[in-house]
């Protein structure tokens, strides 16, 4: 005896549609939810009295909260998900009005407080309802479309989103396969499939898909893949503790095995499954588990037990007051009593089926009844009765298309007709028998041809999955080998990396220590401007290379004079620093020679270099100079320098000081001793740069003088004549020469103070001094 199919259709609905309220918050309607699958009528209670005692708010702000903080009232979005939990509820007690009803107010307060965002949950309650309390799939669909756009509406990172995706596609597929062409249906499924949560730990959605196409397979009779399915979906809810879930896989692979023959698998699937329904008092189930073992050891040709466990179906159906699971069963017991030949207790038993589906129109228990009515009575010998119930059976089973039922007809029909001597109708109604039975045993063939190629196919896959598994394990081991050389090597790695990386470090700090001797050794220590060891180190290879160019133009080897190789030295003595540590201390002094270095270090540019050569004594370098260019313009910018630095500390200073601490007062007076490289226009290297320095030491020591007589700046500039001879200034005292130089005309002095300062003049081509230099200064000594 085959189990209902709206039985079925109903536990793959309850089982597919757990979980659609999955994302309210409330204990109470999560307690009620999870009911729905042991005991819905506790749930209905609890979800019934949520909605009784509490009160609904109104406020604006709480129309989507989703706490359940307070006990006393309900939101709106609670109120919705109750509602569909007793919509769902109603309908498993076979109570289509009030789910209908509680689906209804559910649209209401959805409506009411634009609750857009539970409206996918509301129409996906619907289309279930509408499919397995109505069987309308056309109404069903429609409403799943609707559903579809609603969830394409929602955000991308909705938490809801996918799983809503999942439930519908499943449900259609449901659909499709009970309304639809197989291909279709599997292309559906495949859609669901696609559907499903990546989360590992979420493993419930697949299990439920996977019964719900392991059932559809089944009714295909592809068995090797249905049992692919439900063994997989029995295994994974076993390991996940998914009760309801077990004993709905345990169900579905009892009815596989049985139509496989394998009957002692059957029953222990069956006994499990009946087990937990009875352990939850879930009637209709428990109904269902009986009719199937029953049906199992019946095929089993243990008809006592087969009553046994009808008659517990029995006495359920009778309190359900269903009246077609109620047919089928006195149906079953009369088949069972005609096989144990109690023909009398078999025909009372038909009676009462043939009664209670007298109210259901076109049912095709009743040509199954009559069927066996008919066998009844050929056995009981009254083959007259026989034939015409036997006949009224296959007329109806031909408009039916149960060509079981069509089998079974004609067989009992050839009997009949052969025990009242009708020999002709016999042999021609065998013959139909022996057609159908042909038929259906091509059916059969084809079957199991279809299955052995299943198995070959399994057996195939079997084969090459031992062939990786073997590559697998070899590949493992080379990975293990190519695991350790990699360690070695990663080790090795990164100890060079350390080592390297320790001795960058290394190279760092020598690095930062050398630039800091280097700093301390080149930089003087007051100031922080390029020292006296950095100008012995620089300017004798600057003019090392000036008089490689020099030469090379002296000897044709360069078309124009190198221009770019002139260098103009000014060395100046600062006033104030002479006595600034013992007129100031040494915090103060220090400060001020500080400032006064990186005051210097802004102002000179990139054409110019400065060096701090003794305590009082600096040394500017000026290159690229133009040679019409007078001694007094680089005189005067050395001065300003100097005066600007002054007047900058004495503004920065406070105006309001106590009395022992006044300001210091900073004089810009300073002495500038004047010279060019190279110092002799015809004799390039003969003044090196020791002897270079001895001529400005000179000229300052002269300005000096002058500065000490009058209290102000002055500057003298020393230049020798176009033909001066190199011998007078070789191998001899530089001083002494440059004075006696001066004397004997061979070299040019001019002065800031030619009133103060006379020197011999012998040359008319210089008549025209600087602009600070008057006729005075031709007079000698």
């Amino acid at each position: 005896m085959r189990i209902s199919r709206l039985l079925v259709g109903l536990l793959f609905w309850l089982t597919s549609i757990t979980a659609f309220a999955a994302i309210h918050s409330s204990p109470v309607l999560t307690n009620a939810e999870k009911l729905l699958e042991t005991s819905p009528a506790q749930s209905l209670e609890v979800s019934n009295r949520f909605l009784a005692q509490r009160r609904l708010t109104t406020g604006a702000n709480r129309s989507h909260v989703n706490n359940d903080t307070d006990r006393s009232i309900r939101t709106p979005l609670h109120t919705v998900y109750a509602y569909l939990i007793s919509a769902r509820a109603y309908a498993y007690l076979d109570q289509p009005i009030e789910a209908k009803a509680a689906l209804q107010k559910a649209y209401q307060v959805v409506d009411e407080y634009d609750l857009k965002h539970v409206q996918v949950q509301v129409l996906l309650t619907e289309a279930s309802l509408t499919w397995h309390l109505d069987r309308d799939s056309t109404r069903a669909l429609a409403t799943l479309d609707a559903a579809q756009k609603a969830i394409e509406a929602l955000p991308e990172n909705s938490l809801n989103g996918q799983a809503s995706r999942f439930k519908s596609a499943l449900l259609r597929a449901n659909i499709l396969a009970a309304t639809a062409d197989s291909e279709t249906a599997l292309v559906a499924y495949e859609n669901a499939r696609s559907q499903l949560s990546r989360d590992p730990q979420d493993l419930r959605d697949k299990v439920e898909f996977q019964l719900s196409l392991g059932g559809f397979l089944l009714d295909q009779k592809q068995h090797e893949s249905a049992l692919t399915e439900l063994l997989s979906a029995f295994w994974i809810a076993s390991e996940n503790e998914y009760t309801a879930l077990i004993a709905g896989a345990n169900m579905k692979l009892a009815k596989l095995y049985n139509q496989q023959g394998v009957l002692n698998q059957a029953l222990e699937h069956a006994n499990q499954a009946a087990a937990f329904f009875e352990h939850f008092s879930l009637s209709r189930r428990l109904s269902a588990s009986q009719r199937l073992l029953a049906t199992i050891y019946e095929q089993q040709a243990r008809y006592n037990f087969a009553l046994v466990h009808y008659f517990n179906a029995l006495e359920i159906e009778q309190a359900l007051g269903r009246l077609q699971p109620l047919a089928q069963v006195h149906l079953a017991i009369a088949r069972t009593y005609y096989q144990l030949e109690h023909f009398p207790l078999s025909d009372r038993y038909i009676q009462d089926a043939l009664r209670l589906v007298g109210s259901l129109p076109n049912s095709p228990l009743t040509t199954q009844a009559m069927l066996l009515q008919g066998r009844i009575h050929l056995a009981l010998s009254q083959p007259k009765q026989a034939e015409k119930e036997i006949r009224t059976a296959l007329e109806r089973a031909e408009v039916e298309k149960d060509r079981k039922t069509m089998t079974m007809a004609h067989h009992a029909l050839s009997k009949a007709l052969e025990s009242q001597g009708k020999y002709q109708a016999a042999l021609m109604m065998q013959r139909d028998y022996e057609k159908l039975r042909a038929q259906q045993t091509q059916s059969e063939q084809q079957q199991q041809a279809d299955t052995f190629k299943q198995q070959q196919r399994v057996v195939e896959r079997q084969l090459q999955m031992d062939e990786l598994q073997r590559q697998l394990d070899s590949a493992h081991q080379e990975q293990l080998h190519l695991q350790k050389v990699n360690y070695f090597l990663l080790g090795s790695l990164g100890v060079l990396v350390a080592i390297v990386y320790l001795r960058h470090r290394a190279a760092v700090m020598r690095q930062g220590e050398l630039e800091e001797l280097r700093d301390d050794f080149y930089t003087h220590p007051r100031t922080g401007l390029r020292n006296l060891r950095m100008l012995n180190a620089k300017l004798p290879r600057s003019l090392e290379k000036s008089n490689a160019n020099f030469e090379q133009w002296y000897l044709n080897d360069m078309i124009h004079q190198p221009l770019s190789d002139r260098l103009r030295f000014a060395m100046f003595d600062v006033a104030f620093l002479k006595a600034l540590f013992l007129r100031l201390g040494y915090q103060r002094a220090q400060d001020i020679e500080r400032q006064l270095g990186d005051y210097l270090s802004e102002r000179v540019t990139q054409s110019g270099r400065l060096y701090h050569f003794a305590d009082t004594l600096f040394i500017y370098i000026e290159t690229n100079w133009d040679q019409d260019t007078q001694p007094d313009a680089l005189a005067h910018f050395v001065q300003s320098l100097i005066a600007d630095f002054v007047s900058h500390y004495q503004s920065s200073q406070p105006q309001t000081v106590s009395a022992g601490d006044q300001p210091p007062t900073l004089t810009p007076q300073v002495a500038i001793g004047l010279a060019e490289y190279p110092f002799l226009p015809r004799a390039y290297t003969s003044i090196n740069d020791q002897e270079l320095i001895e001529i400005l030491l000179t000229a300052t020591h002269q300005a000096s003088d002058l500065a000490q007589q009058t209290g102000e700046s002055h500057w003298v500039h020393f230049s020798a004549i176009n033909t001066a001879p190199a011998a007078s200034f070789v191998n001899t005292n530089l001083r002494h020469a440059c004075l006696k130089g001066i004397d004997s005309g061979l070299v040019k002095v001019k002065s800031s103070a030619n009133d103060l300062l006379n020197w011999q003049k012998d040359h008319e081509s210089d008549k025209k001094p600087s602009s600070i230099i008057d006729d005075q200064s031709n007079k000698s000594v």
